[in-house]
């Protein structure tokens, strides 16, 4: 991770938090930068769709298996925010990193 040029916010995904996580909202555009997924019993699937609400926009990303304590790269550009949806886990522990793009 090149942290001159990606310095962005973090959006923490824990316990409390399985299901859909929001990015931005539906009148702003975000840059998604990756997904930290910290130590646990098993690897969170994540989906990504663009805007704000799950499925209903372009597909970011269908299905991605987080491998435990690793940075995974998600580059992208949401118009209208991010839904991220978090399962297959019953405590995650993920930082999703992204910027707000005006």
């Amino acid at each position: 991770m090149n942290y001159t040029n990606e310095i962005g916010f973090f959006t923490r995904v824990t316990a409390a938090q399985t299901g859909v996580v929001n990015i931005g909202s539906s009148s702003t555009k975000a840059g998604l930068l990756g997904i930290l997924c910290g130590s646990g019993a098993t690897a969170p699937t994540v989906q990504i769709w663009q805007g704000p609400t799950t499925g209903a926009g372009t597909t970011i990303i269908g299905a991605l298996t987080c491998s435990l304590n690793a940075f995974t790269r998600v580059p992208a550009y949401c118009s209208g925010g991010a839904t991220i949806y978090v399962s297959n886990v019953a405590s995650p522990d993920l930082t999703i990193y992204w910027n707000p793009l005006g």
